[in-house]
Formats: structure tokens, sequence, C-alpha cells
């Protein structure tokens, strides 16, 4: 009996065996498979544009607190915006187009999973379920919707499945594409897919507008203006329920340039002991060209209007009129809403001044356009909280005084407002029209000069003239033309080469004009392009850099070193001994003086007459020599001076004019060798030597 039951009991578990067996070689049969019939064939295949999209929006779980992050961009009358973030434009329209079109004609390649218990491993847990145990097994998912509300795209792509392998004519030039393989499955179904992609899906703010905030040119600005200036409270009446704010002034600081080749100047920079430290303004052009947009929270509007315009006047609108209550509060509100976030209006209706907890700082670049950026309170949170708020941060009720008494923290996120006007003179200097010249009045009686070869036939030389001018009737003798007449001529010429000028000068003058008004066009299209971007936000900015921009003038400014007192040691003597003492100068030299060392030492000393004598200097004072006493060695001097001067008569004169030898040696002027010794009465002069003795 027992080995009947022994053998029935292996024959059951051999039937057992060959059940598993051949359930395995069913299951494993590809061509039986739906699954695997599905390899090959595209996602989405009606989804053939990235013009079908009007809206994306991406899902995520954070992995470090599990909370879900959705990002959502949809086209509003032909403008991406993003209703997340409070209808902020998506000005990153290349990653908008980008992404439409990876997901475009994406086929599955191979399967990777076909059970569900199999998509936290390969990451295409959808991120909308509501039991999330894993949030590093939560896939992204991608959802792209067409007219009338209609999904075209629906995935959740997972995690990385290796690089793609390139084999034939296109591997020697590597994958320049950037294309790796990923898990991807349809929420919709359960088997997960291999898929080629090319793919950036990121639920952050930033990387969906253009965070630079100025869109600017360093090398554009051509002025800066930093008011330092604070928010405090008064304190004079504690017991006062309204708790007034005053403007506390701190430095000042106004620096211009004309250009990006030019040097900046810093207003009441005292040159003589202080320098700028030009890197500290290379590093606050470079800020201005770095500041980013962290978040943004948008201005209140009462029945669709901005209370205040750019121009930071109270923007009445007609419709205001039937609500005056309506009004009050709205203005009330917008009044709260500056508080809460480090700004005040000082003024009147009439003129309001926007006045800013940390400061002022304004901005002018050449083409004619001044920013005007306000520095607001600090804010404190999250990233999350920094791009889309709180509700407790964000409250429009929130204290005004909390953000006056904040302590002082570097480095802390700020509300900022921009605020952007147009400013002719930041342009270059503004053409002057030439001043036309005027023609000279003719004379009365005019009478036009001669021609040249009339004037050449009637005139004579007088050498050739045998006519005896006295022997001439009265009535021959050709009068002299009028003086008025040839000024008339010469004012004449002169103007028609005005004229020339003139014409030039018109010609450049309404090029320059043309170019000018141009350039006033094209800021002022600048300035209104730049409003519709800044006008409805408050931003928020991070800190990193703001400490540069809001610098002390003891930050740009640096002290002159101190010239070295005294005269260095061995330092040369740089008297001049033949210079002449001015008179009523003091108290003669004393004997041994270098001013009064004898001059007959040296090459230069003996003069011979033909040469003449040195020329004073022209500065020289000119001393009359004292008639009474005569120097006997002055007298000396004289004599070959005056002989000199007979020889350079007969060498100028007679000689020449009688067609003397051409070579004759140019003899110099009596006048500087008389004005030389006379002029150095104190000094003791050469003794000349006789022709003989030459050179």
């Amino acid at each position: 009996m027992n080995e009947i039951k022994t053998t029935f009991t292996f024959l059951v578990f051999a039937a057992v065996l060959a059940a598993v067996a051949l359930g395995s070689h069913f299951l494993n049969q590809p061509s039986d498979s739906k699954d695997f019939e599905l390899v090959g064939e595209p996602f989405f295949e009606n989804f053939d544009s990235a013009s079908q999209a009007q809206s994306l929006m991406v899902s995520a779980v954070d992995y470090d607190s599990g909370r879900l992050e959705r990002f959502e961009v949809n086209n509003q009358n032909g403008l991406w915006r993003i209703p997340s973030e409070y209808d902020y434009p998506a000005e990153a329209a290349d990653r908008l187009a980008t992404t439409a079109s990876s997901v475009m004609g994406i086929v599955r390649e191979s399967l990777a999973g076909r059970l569900s218990n199999e998509h936290a491993k390969l990451g295409v847990l959808d991120p909308l379920a509501d039991d999330i145990e894993d949030p590093e097994g939560v896939g992204k998912r991608i959802t792209l919707k067409g007219a009338d509300d209609e999904v075209v795209v629906d995935l959740i792509i997972g995690k990385e499945a290796g690089d793609v392998v390139l084999t034939g004519a296109e591997a020697p030039f590597g994958n320049s594409s950037g294309e790796k393989y990923y898990f991807v499955r349809n929420p919709e179904e359960q088997q997960t897919y291999k898929v080629k992609l090319k793919i950036d899906l990121s639920t952050k703010f930033s990387d969906w507008i253009d965070p630079d905030l100025l869109r600017i040119d360093p090398n554009s600005v051509t002025a800066v203006t930093i008011d330092n200036y604070s928010l405090e409270e008064d304190q004079s009446n504690p017991l006062s329920p309204n708790k007034a704010l005053f403007k506390a002034q701190g430095d000042k600081i106004q620096m211009t340039r004309e250009s990006n080749t030019e040097a900046w100047k810093l207003d009441g920079l005292i040159s003589e002991v202080e320098d700028l430290e030009t890197s500290k303004i290379t590093e606050m052009l470079a800020v201005f060209d770095q500041l980013k947009i962290a978040g943004v929270r948008p201005k209140s509007k009462y029945k669709g209007f901005f209370l205040l315009t750019p121009e930071l006047k109270l923007n009445l609108q007609p419709e205001f009129e039937t609500d005056k209550q309506g009004l009050a509060q709205a203005i009330q509100q917008l009044q709260g809403e500056l508080d809460q976030k480090g700004f005040n209006l000082a003024g009147t209706a009439e003129k309001m001044e926007l006045v800013a907890q940390n400061g002022d700082i304004s901005i002018g670049t050449d083409q004619g356009v001044l920013y005007t950026l306000s520095v607001g309170a600090t804010y404190d949170g999250e990233e999350t909280e920094i791009e889309i708020g709180s509700p407790e941060k964000d409250s429009d009720g929130g204290d005004s005084t909390e953000a006056v008494e904040e302590p002082e923290v570097q480095n802390q996120d700020r509300y900022m407002m921009v605020r952007v006007s147009f400013d002719e003179s930041l342009i270059a200097q503004k053409p002057v029209p030439p001043v036309e010249p005027v023609a000279p009045v003719k004379p009365v009686g005019y009478v036009p000069a001669p021609e040249k070869g009339d004037a050449d036939t009637n005139s004579k030389k007088p050498e050739e003239s045998s006519d005896d001018p006295a022997e001439k009737p009265p009535g021959e003798t050709k009068p002299e033309r009028d003086p008025a007449f040839s000024k008339y001529d010469n004012d004449l010429a002169a103007f028609e080469e005005l004229k020339l000028d003139y014409e030039l000068a018109k010609t450049r003058f309404e090029t320059e004009t043309k170019e000018f008004q141009d350039k006033i066009a094209e800021g002022e299209k600048l300035v209104a392009e730049l409003n519709e971007r800044f006008g409805d936000w408050y931003y928020v900015i991070g800190g990193e850099n703001l400490s540069t921009l809001q610098s002390k003038r003891s930050d740009l400014v640096k002290t002159k070193p101190a010239p070295v007192s005294g005269a260095p040691a061995g330092r040369p003597n740089l008297s001049f001994p033949n210079l002449p003492i001015p008179p009523n100068q003091g108290a003669p030299p004393a004997t041994g003086s270098p001013q009064n060392a004898p001059t007959t030492s040296g090459p230069d000393a003996v003069k011979n007459p033909s040469e003449g004598a040195p020329d004073p200097p022209e500065d020289a004072p000119m001393k009359e020599p004292v008639a009474e006493s005569p120097s006997p060695k002055t007298e000396a001097a004289e004599a070959p001076a005056s002989d000199a001067t007979e020889g350079a008569d007969k060498a100028t004169g007679k000689t020449n004019e009688a067609g003397g030898p051409k070579n004759a040696p140019a003899q110099p002027n009596k006048e500087p060798a008389e004005s030389s010794s006379q002029s150095l009465p104190d000094s003791k002069p050469a003794t000349p030597e006789g022709p003989e003795k030459g050179n």
C-alpha cells in the first residue's frame, strides 16, 4: 500500500513540474504576448506637431519632503503664462518648444517591465497617485493638452536606462544629440518600455522664465546713483497709536562717465587725496547683469486697473468715480501691501514719492534708459515659498513695523520694485545746428577788381618806364582803388569758404539729428517694453549681490598715499650760473657763489666776433648799464661787436646788391650781442679775441 502511495506522489509531482514548464514555455513566447506586439509603436501617434500643444503640465514629487510639485504653462491669447505663478509670462519659449518636441513621435523601443510591482524599481510611479510610499520611485509626469483641453501626450518618465550606443557611421562622431534611454510608461498602462529621449523636465519657476532681471549690458551703463537711506520709526511720541516713519539719509553716491571707454567720475571726489576703487565699480557693473529673479508677487488691482502707474501717480479711471468708498478701500489695501513688502508712499496725490526700506539704486544707460531699483524688506523662506509665497508671509494685512524693525541679515532675499523712465540727457550729446554765415554788404559804387591779365598789361615795371611821372598830365594819372572795395573782395572770398563749410556742417548735422532721433525712438520703445514687463510685479531678488549694489562711499574711495616730505639724499644742484638775477630779488649772492662764477672757462667762453654773442633768455630782465663808471672789460667787449656789425653791413648790404661773393658767411645781428652784454652787468663777460684768432 505504501509503495502505491509513493508512486502516486511521484506521478503527481511530475505532472505539476510538467505543467509549470509548459506554462513557462507559453508565457515566454513573444509572438503570443500583446505587450511585445506594441514594441516599435509610437505612444501618441496623433501628436505630430509641437504647435498642437496649448498647455503643458509637469508633476513631480520632491524627494526630501515628499511634497507634490506641479508646474503648468498655458497659452493665453497667444502669450504663454504660468498659472501657478500668478500668470507670470513664461519667457523661456525655447524650453517650452523643446520640451514639446522632445516627446513628439517617441516609440516603444523595448519592453522593460509588465507588472505594476516593477514600477518603483524603474522609477515610473505616478506622482499624482494618493498612496505614494517611496518618493524615489516616483517619476515625472508630463501632460500636453491641445485645443478644447484635449490630452495629446501623457507620459511618466522614470529613471535613466543607460546611454545610447552608437553603431555604424555615427560611432566616430559620438553622441552629439545628448539622447539617453529612459524607462517610460503611459499612466493608463502597466507596461514599462525603454525609450530613447533627450528631455529635461523641471518644475522650478526660474527654469521657465528669463531670470535675468534687468537685461542690461554693463558696457552701456554711463550713470549710477546709490541712495543709501533707510526708513525708521519716529520714537518721539511712543504713546501715539500711529507709528510715523521718517527717511534717515545715508551716503548718496553719484558716478558718471562719458562712455564705456572713459573713466568714471565721482561727485565730490577730492582728487588731490582720493582715488576711485575701479575694481569695485567693475564688480558693481557685473552685478547689474547678474541680478536674478527668485520669485514674483502681483501688484493689486482695482476693477481691473493698477492703482499706481510706473510714474507713481494714482491711476484714476472714470470707473472709480462711481464707487468712492471702494476706491478708498483699494488705496488702503495698496498701502498695506506696500508696507508689508518694505515700501511706502510719501507726498500728495499729485506728486507721490516711493520710499523703500533699504534705499534706491538708479542706473542710466547710453540708450536713455533710467532704471530705478527700490530695495524693500527681506523674505526668508523655502524655495517654493519664495517663488509663489505663503499665506502667512504674503498676507496683505502684514504688519509694516515688522519689516522696518527687522534685524540686519546678510545675503537674504529681498523684495524689489523696478521702474523705468526715459532720460534724453543720457544719450550722446544732442547735435547743435551750425550757424549760417552772413554775406558781406556790398559797398556803394563797388567796382570789381581788374582781372589779373588786364592788370599785367596796364602795368609796367619802374625800370622799363622811360617817362617821367612829373611830365604826365594830371588827367592821365590812374586813381587808386577804394580800400572798401578790396575789403569787400576779401570778405566775400572768406564768406564763400564759410558757406562751403556751412553746407558740409549742415549735412552732417542733419545726419546726426536723424541718428539722435532714432536713438530717442529706440530708447522710448525699450522703456515701454520694460515697463510692460516690470509694471505688474514685485520681485524677490537673491540677496547674494545686493550688498555690492548698496556700496557706501568708503567702499568706492581709497586715500592716496601721502607724498614723501623733503628732497632725497644726493639730489644734484640745479642752480644755473649764467642766469641773471632779477632786480629787487634781495641781497646779492655771496662771493664765490655759482651765480658770480666767471664765464671765460669752457669751450663756449671765447666767441669769434663773426659768430656773435649768445641771445639772452626771452624772460631775462633788461638792466640799463651804469654810464658813470663803465667797466673796462665791458668796453673791450663792445669794440669787436661794433666791428662785427660793420662787417655784417658790408656783407648784407652793398656787397649783395653789387653781386658780391655768393658764399659770404651770414653775419649775426649786432643787437643780440649788445643786449647780452648790457643785460648781464653783474656777471663777468667773456673777453673776445680778434678776428685773426678766428675759429
